[in-house]
């Protein structure tokens, strides 16, 4: 019996395909168009020629991009699981380490982060086949004692869901309205069971709260700090060992690596080849799953779903991960900010599962532990001098040496093995070693899961995708401008310096193992700020045109105008197709359209930019921005009633407004022009442009002055 199955998209792939022909036809007609009317001018030093090159620039930006986007439209499929057809035992199945990264308790609210602890402490999986270690990159004293306090509320907390089979295992989320379904009365005694777990559910927020806002436990941030490592559930010690079935508890550790100010930590990607190091010695799990600390597991099922993949002898000997959506509990209606970044998690990466796999998206994803060391096919390649690769530690290399590359786990874990654990987290351990470089995760880029997944593609691994109908994590999305924004600078800065390193998609990857479309599907994300610079040319040349009496366009009449006019509405037409048939509608692709173009003007330019200069004066890797995962209500109010929110943006209001005016006034004088001399066609192409710019921004922008008037 089959454990999982891969569809084509149908009549999607022969749409999107003959689109492509299309939509190049055109392409190159502009190409034709502008290329030969260049050689026109008398001098390229006048200022109608000066903006004939910056209009042809755009417009190559935007041709570029577009090329390199058809990667992820050329194939696309879907993908099905069976879990019911995995025909081994439980006991046979393959141990998984979860691995929960948290940094800061100020920006990620501890509550929310022993959630996702919980959570992942209640997969359906076996209990003896399951680790959860909690990566505290901010070693705040607090977080220790809300691990420990998470542990004896999911004490309780377990077997309460076993019981009743309930699906929502987030205990916040299962007190919500996410968990309706599963608080339905079951019988006499699900009710009273459920109102006393309620009442410990907050028995232990107010523990945690109550700690930190008393000053009791410390909860700050240390950035100067030595190793801690501290098992705090031990699912091997004799005590568990006479639990039943719904009593068990999995393995819980709490690990924060040695920070000292004065030495580079690579930010979350050395927090977690750190953990590889450290689980590594203590359970050695050959799959590890992934969870950034506010994403929290909504199906307990997800595991076996994972395994229908990674237990497929036809796709495992290559198959380095499986990467689930992210979605997110908090979006509104009107997702104003495209917070659900929709065009991603519903085109582009099902379009890269059908060639060689999604990204590797930073969470909700089962890695398998090995492809993080060596190519698919060379099994011992990563056992070559493996002192140089791995580092001295004499446990950690041996965890490597099994006929199927693990060892299994020690009954009880010694103190012994804490103390190596604790050496295996420092920050000298690394030194004179290949980790972040051959080994683990790839400290290149700050995007250390993407840029990670990308290295893997390029040894050979593969990886696929799985979409289900009820979401298997759950995230929380930024509810404002400000914070959306902050978290798009950081990507797109990251993504565009890989692309402007030796490493990028359009040398390294071509000359790797990685397939050519797979390289171009890179390369579409690489250098998406190509897009921005589009924007911004078209947003600032025809309307400054318009201003200077210059032409940019074809007369109304001229033939090439229909050119134009088509590939508008071709592109328009691409969009919509990306939009509308995936659950969503014209309302929803136009918010989504709006946000694109507004980022546009913004985020996505000052991200590029932010990486180009980045890159000139060396200072790439000093800083990292962590994205703020507490919502305040007052703006989740105004975002769920789809109002913009602009407290905090700062330099991005400047682009926004600036290129708004501009456009404004340069079509209010191009009407101006035509109602005097009664003659539109040579400029009518013009005030299309800035007339469109102006409908999609110009109501942000007035709830942008509005909001600085009141400020």
């Amino acid at each position: 019996m089959e454990l999982n199955k891969c569809t084509v998209q149908q009549p999607t792939t022969t749409i999107y395909r003959l689109h492509m022909f299309f939509h190049s036809l055109i392409m190159l007609a502009l190409v034709y168009y502008r290329l030969s009317h260049l050689f026109y001018f008398e001098t390229v030093l006048s200022l109608h020629a000066l903006a004939w090159m910056l209009i042809t620039l755009g417009e190559a930006s935007f041709i570029v991009k577009w090329f390199f986007g058809q990667g992820t439209r050329w194939h696309p499929v879907v993908r099905d699981v069976f879990p019911e057809h995995i025909t081994c035992k439980d006991s046979q199945l393959p141990a998984i380490d979860v691995m929960v990264f948290t940094a800061n308790p100020k920006k990620e609210p501890i509550a929310d982060v022993m959630n996702t602890v919980i959570s992942a402490m209640a997969l359906d999986y076996p209990t003896d086949k399951l680790a959860v270690y909690l990566a505290d990159d901010g070693g705040c004293s607090l977080t220790l004692y809300a691990i420990e306090e998470a542990c004896s509320f999911a004490k309780l907390w377990l077997p309460f869901c076993r019981k009743y089979g309930i699906k929502t295992r987030c205990p916040k989320a299962f007190f919500s309205p996410l968990g309706e379904d599963d608080r339905v009365l079951k019988n006499d005694d699900f009710a009273a069971e459920q109102k006393e777990i309620k009442l410990k559910y907050e028995e232990f927020q107010q523990n945690v709260n109550s700690a930190g806002e008393s000053g009791r436990i410390k909860g700050e941030v240390e950035p100067d700090r030595a190793p801690l490592v501290k098992v705090i559930n031990d699912s091997k010690m004799e005590k568990e060992k006479s639990a039943d079935a719904l009593t068990k508890m999995p393995l819980l550790v709490y690990v924060s690596r040695e920070r000292r100010p004065h030495l580079r930590h690579h930010f979350k990607g050395g927090s977690a080849n750190a953990l590889l190091r450290v689980s590594g010695i203590i359970s050695n799990a050959p799959y590890l799953l992934v969870l950034d600390c506010d994403f929290f597991c909504h199906d307990p099922t997800s595991a076996r779903k994972a395994m229908c993949f990674h237990l497929d002898p036809n796709l495992s000997p290559s198959l380095a991960y499986v990467q689930f959506p992210q979605v997110f509990y908090n979006v509104s209606k009107s997702d104003i900010y495209d917070v659900k970044i929709r065009q991603a998690y519903k085109t582009i990466w099902h379009g890269m599962d059908g060639i060689q796999g999604p990204v590797l998206s930073g969470t909700g994803y089962f890695l398998k532990r090995k492809a993080l060391y060596t190519s698919p096919g060379l099994k011992d390649e990563f056992l070559r001098s493996p002192e140089k690769h791995f580092g001295l530690s004499r446990k950690f290399i041996a965890s490597l040496e099994e006929n199927n590359g693990y060892t299994k786990q020690e009954e009880v874990i010694s103190e012994a093995t804490i103390e190596e654990a604790r050496t295996l987290a420092t920050c000298a351990y690394e030194d004179g070693t290949q980790w972040g470089e051959e080994i683990g995760y790839s400290y290149n880029c700050h995007l250390e899961s993407t840029f990670t997944g990308y290295l893997l593609h390029c040894k050979g691994w593969t990886s696929t995708y799985l979409y289900p109908e009820r979401p298997s994590f759950l995230g929380c999305a930024p509810v404002d401008m400000q914070g959306f924004s902050s978290q798009l600078i950081k990507w797109v800065a990251a993504l565009t310096q890989a692309g402007l390193s030796h490493l990028n998609p359009l040398t390294y990857g071509m000359k790797s193992r990685m397939r050519t479309v797979q390289c171009l599907c890179y390369a579409y994300l690489m250098y998406f700020s190509l897009y921005s610079w589009g924007m911004v040319l078209h947003a600032s040349v025809p309307s400054t045109g318009l201003l200077l009496g210059i032409q940019v366009y074809p007369e109304v009449y001229d033939p090439w105008f229909a050119v134009y006019v088509i590939a508008f509405i071709s592109t328009i037409l691409e969009n919509m197709s990306e939009s509308i048939p995936e659950g969503g509608s014209v309302k929803t692709w136009w918010m989504e359209y709006r946000a694109l173009m507004m980022m546009g003007v913004s985020a996505i330019w000052l991200g590029g930019c932010k990486a180009i200069i980045e890159k000139i004066i060396g200072t790439q890797g000093e800083k990292l921005y962590l994205s703020d995962k507490a919502i305040d209500e007052k703006k989740l109010k105004k975002y769920e009633k789809g109002k913009f929110d602009f407290q905090g943006i700062g330099i991005l209001a400047v682009p926004l407004i600036t290129f708004s005016v501009l456009n404004l006034v340069g079509f209010l004088v191009g009407v101006n022009q035509v109602i005097i001399t009664m003659k539109f066609g040579d400029v009518l192409g013009q005030l299309l442009v800035s007339s469109f710019f102006v409908f999609v921004v110009v109501t942000v922008v007035i709830d942008v002055v509005s909001f600085l008037k009141v400020s």
